[in-house]
């Protein structure tokens, strides 16, 4: 599939559409996590049930998420596995005439021009999955508590923070510590 088809998945058809619920599925594959170019992530399987409730005024999409995403461990760079299950939604607003700023205040409520043809929600899907994303990714410590990373990226690590702590401290960091902040 090229880039442009995948992009059509994530586009919601709005004129012409009646009022009511209607749902959608989606995959978020290697090819998305390519294209969305999400920091690091380059691979997972995601399955996105998009179920999107449509009045005349007022579109409401639930997105939920579930699956894994392939990225980088924090401590090895080798891949983890990280499993996301989370709901997001957006709320857009159809209104005669959308005033410029209006957009700005909230990523959760878009405000539209009523005779909008179709909504793209490609954009909000990355963000959703990007800020879901954990802080910190690193491979779960085995039963012991020790660290699961790459044994040899460890050895490297340990032999770093060895020579870090053989060396004297800088003079000048000496001189700060007398420093008195009352």
């Amino acid at each position: 599939m090229d880039s442009e088809e995948l992009k059509e998945q994530f586009k919601l058809r709005l004129s012409g559409v009646e009022d009511g619920t209607y749902c959608y599925s989606i995959e978020c594959n290697k090819e998305f996590f390519e294209l969305a170019e999400i920091s690091d992530v380059r691979d997972g399987e995601l399955h996105l049930r998009v179920e999107m409730r449509k009045t005349e005024k007022l579109v409401d999409l639930n997105c939920h998420f579930e699956g894994v995403v392939l990225a980088p461990c924090d401590r090895c760079l080798l891949p983890v596995t990280v499993p996301l299950n989370f709901v997001a939604r957006l709320i857009v607003k159809l209104v005669p005439v959308v005033e410029e700023g209006e957009n700005e205040d909230d990523d959760d409520i878009w405000v539209m021009d009523e005779n909008t043809y179709e909504l793209d929600i490609f954009h909000f899907v990355y963000e959703s999955i990007f800020l879901e994303l954990p802080h910190r990714i690193v491979h779960e410590d085995d039963a012991e508590g020790n660290p699961t990373c790459d044994p040899e990226v460890m050895r490297k690590l340990s032999e770093m923070e060895e020579s870090q702590a053989e060396k004297e401290p800088d003079p000048r960091w000496d001189a700060l510590k007398n420093l008195k902040l009352d």
